[in-house]
């Protein structure tokens, strides 16, 4: 059987009651709870626990699950608790990549110009023992990359990721990775009566807006005028959406106009994936015995009627379980279109398909499209 071992300042610990991981696409870290007993009985290979666990907040940790590394981080977290018939404690933790979410972004200089994402990021995140590698294409150097004062390392760099269309999540080893959706298909699908356990899901339209606009300065060029550097604007339209529900956005950095454009389309599809979204759950951590972990940024097919839903959709976050309801993990799936680079009007219109028995798909719907991702 699969296992999940936590490692502190370099010793294994044992006894647990509970423990799970939360790894996601749009998150920077990798978080970890566990919940352990601190006195047990003895086992054929082991003795009784006897002292308490020197553990406290600060102490280096390793999260395994499967025996593949989750979390290479940090203990946050430290609850004690007792009564009288047991003594526990609560841990908790993130990986390293939480120090770039936490801390501000101090750097002399604090300006570099004609330098790509990848290495922008490897700079800021340096001083923090934290490496950064990325999976895609990071795009052509900006002209100009600017720390604004107090901001995070991690906000610096997602500000300049979101210019390329890219996302940052931890990679496993105590890293942060520069990636996109959907590079990936899960090899089995989510099947109503066969391997979802329980399930759940929302549409919410009341974070959607009928039309994006982004206003912003351009980036200086020797060229450019007062009035070329003070009027660029992108805009996208969405079409789902039929109530005036207008949205103003700043620019995060200056720009062109294309860069505009790219980032109101990244709000209008991160709002329009959103807003179609669905819990499940599934025994175990794999996708079948012996074969590859469930993780967030696959691709999977989900056939539910109860949910109305037969089409592909994106595993943003993935929560891997061991307690007293068993071995589990738990996807959150969103529209593909959460990610998508494409703008939302943009693809040709489709009339409205019906599901089986003459049924609507209202997950198509949610999110303007009728057919499953191809």
């Amino acid at each position: 059987m699969d296992d999940l071992e936590l490692l502190v300042n370099g010793m294994k610990y044992a006894g647990w009651t509970s423990l799970g991981v939360t790894r996601a696409i749009d998150a920077a870290t990798t978080a970890f709870t566990a919940s352990l007993t601190e006195k047990w009985e003895a086992g054929n290979r082991s003795l009784a626990q006897v002292e308490p666990w020197p553990i406290l907040p600060g102490d280096a940790c390793e999260v395994r699950l499967a025996g593949f590394p989750m979390v290479i981080g940090y203990v946050d977290i430290f609850k004690p608790s007792y009564s009288a018939n047991d003594h526990t404690i609560n841990v908790q933790g993130r990986d390293k990549v939480a120090d770039l979410v936490d801390c501000s972004a101090v750097h002399a200089p604090d300006e570099w110009k004609n330098i790509d994402l990848l290495k922008f990021a490897q700079i800021l995140a340096a001083p923090f023992g934290v490496t950064v590698k990325a999976d895609i294409a990071v795009g052509e150097p900006f002209q100009v990359c600017k720390l604004q004062q107090g901001e995070t390392a991690f906000k610096a760099i997602e500000r300049y990721a979101r210019q390329r269309k890219a996302l940052l999540m931890p990679d496993g080893a105590g890293g942060l990775l520069i990636t996109r959706a959907g590079v990936r298909r899960a090899t089995t699908a989510l099947v109503q009566g066969e391997n979802i356990l329980n399930a759940s899901g929302t549409i919410d339209h009341s974070q959607r807006f009928s039309n994006y606009q982004v206003k912003g300065q351009a980036s200086y060029s020797p060229d450019s005028t007062g009035e070329t550097e003070a009027h660029i604007e992108g805009s996208v339209t969405d079409s789902g959406i039929k109530r005036y529900r207008p949205m103003l956005l700043v620019a995060e950095i200056g720009g062109t106009t294309a860069s505009l454009q790219d980032r109101a389309t990244w709000e209008a599809n991160s709002r329009i994936g959103k807003s179609a979204a669905a819990s499940v759950s599934v025994y175990g951590w794999r996708q079948s015995p012996g074969g590859a972990l469930w993780e967030p940024g696959m691709l999977v097919y989900v056939r539910s009627s109860w949910l109305r839903m037969d089409g592909w959709m994106l595993i943003r976050q993935v929560t891997y379980e061991r307690g007293e309801g068993g071995t589990t993990a738990k996807l959150e799936i969103v529209s593909p279109q959460a990610f998508d680079p494409e703008p939302p009007d943009g693809k040709k219109a489709k009339k409205t398909k019906a599901g089986k028995k003459g049924q609507r798909n209202i997950w198509a719907e949610a999110i303007g499209e009728e057919d499953p991702p191809k």
